[in-house]
């Protein structure tokens, strides 16, 4: 007799557990997945998420908040394993890190796809990425680690006389440093300030950052230059899907809303070189400057899921990419250079208060018209619909909590490199 088990076995098709069901980036992998003929489940501490009605997402379920209680979220994690015979279980946020804490015992019952989460804290922390990139021979920004008010004190002198020096060499006015967080996201708490001469950072600002060992900050010298990110899918350094974009359009200062893919081989071989280096088996995006030299600076990573997804339609069949059977000896899956894609409400809100010229008024005007928006389905349209509920969620947790919407749309998921119990 011919089971389940084994018809889905022979036609290729997996039962796939994704978590972080809020974010687009997670509907989208989930209806790539589902257009590859695979069962797509969701596990989301949300209750107001955007795949909670999704079509293709068979059934979805909630589960504690996993910045609230990291064990009670791995074990509600293995019992949906064990019910729905999971045979994949794929991490798209934050979230990650709370499932790398229980690789060891998620691991017995499905493939997971993730690392361990000594590894991911390398690549999640702004400071220790920095130095990993350093070790491995490419260029980065020159980058100080802040755990103290004295620290801060000598990184300002230190900005004061290479200030002066930049004065006194070209006369063309200091230097920038951008300051943030160790572990932080969106670039929601960014500080991009300016030292020129005995002008530096201000000691008001050092209280501001109130950099401590619990929470350290970075200053990193500014790069002028066009932004980039990347997105790519990798098993044990091999990269099975890989996808660039230049960053047009921004929520505020960090999360771009604006995708179209563009050739970089730089870039292309910066990803490869690094992802083998590091025998990476994941998700993983990066943030880089390339300047008017052509070189390339790598900012941070992200070893997640990011908004790159979205440049993939389901003929491109990036959901082979997720299972190293089907994707073994094929080059890499890259998105048609056609693709446009955009976060529409977040275009519509922050998009238009970037216009500053009539060039930028015609980028805009370009990718309104011409993008598929990233949620809006017409065959799947409650997801759309939902989005509204969910910001009104993140809205009313921001204002009980007094932080951002942003920061109220991962404060249970995200993690700041503490210990995990």
């Amino acid at each position: 007799m011919t089971t389940e088990a084994s018809r889905d076995e022979a036609s290729g098709s997996k039962r796939v557990l994704l978590t972080g069901g809020r974010a687009p980036a997670a509907l989208e992998l989930a209806r790539l997945l589902a257009a590859g003929g695979h069962e797509v489940y969701m596990a989301e501490s949300c209750p107001e998420q955007l795949c909670r009605q999704a079509k293709d997402v068979r059934r979805s379920y909630i589960v504690p908040e996993p910045a609230a209680n990291p064990r009670a979220y791995v074990d509600a994690l293995l019992q949906i394993v064990q019910a729905e015979r999971i045979d994949w279980l794929v991490p798209t946020c934050e979230e990650l890190f709370y499932v790398a804490s229980g690789l060891e015992t998620l691991s017995i019952h499905c493939h997971v796809f993730t690392e361990p989460l000594d590894k991911l804290r390398r690549l999640h922390s702004k400071w220790e990425f920095i130095q990993l990139v350093l070790r491995l021979g490419f260029t980065a920004p020159p980058t100080y680690l802040l755990t103290s008010r004295e620290d801060g004190i000598e990184f300002m002198k230190r900005a004061e006389r290479q200030a002066a020096s930049t004065d006194g060499a070209s006369g063309n006015g200091g230097t920038r440093w951008v300051l943030k967080p160790v572990f932080s996201r969106f670039s929601s708490k960014v500080v991009i300030t300016e030292a020129q001469g005995k002008k530096a950072l201000s000691a008001a600002l050092l209280d501001r950052l109130d950099a401590s060992e619990a929470v350290p900050w970075v200053a990193q010298q500014y790069v002028a230059g066009q932004a980039f990110c990347s997105y790519s899918v990798a098993h044990q350094g091999r990269i099975a899907a890989h996808a660039v974009y230049p960053v047009r359009f921004t929520a505020g200062r960090g999360a771009c809303i604006s995708f179209e893919p563009v050739s970089h081989p730089g870039i292309d071989r910066w990803v490869e070189r690094f992802v083998q280096a590091e025998r990476f088996t994941g998700q993983i995006a990066f943030d880089f400057i390339v300047d008017e030299a052509g070189d390339i600076y790598p900012l941070e990573c992200n070893p997640r899921a990011t908004s790159g997804i979205h440049l993939f339609r389901p003929e491109d069949r990036l959901d082979t990419a997720f299972f190293p059977e089907l994707t073994e000896a094929k080059p890499p899956i890259v998105p048609q250079p056609s693709r446009k894609a955009m976060i529409s409400v977040a275009m519509l809100v922050y998009g238009i208060f970037g216009i500053r010229s009539r060039e930028r008024l015609k980028q805009w005007t370009q990718y309104v018209v011409q993008g598929q928006d990233a949620v809006y389905r017409s065959n799947d349209r409650k997801p759309f619909w939902q989005q509204f509920r969910l910001l009104y969620w993140n809205w009313r947790k921001g204002v009980r909590r007094r932080i951002s919407i942003m920061e109220a749309s991962t404060h249970d998921i995200e993690w700041n490199g503490g210990e995990l119990k």
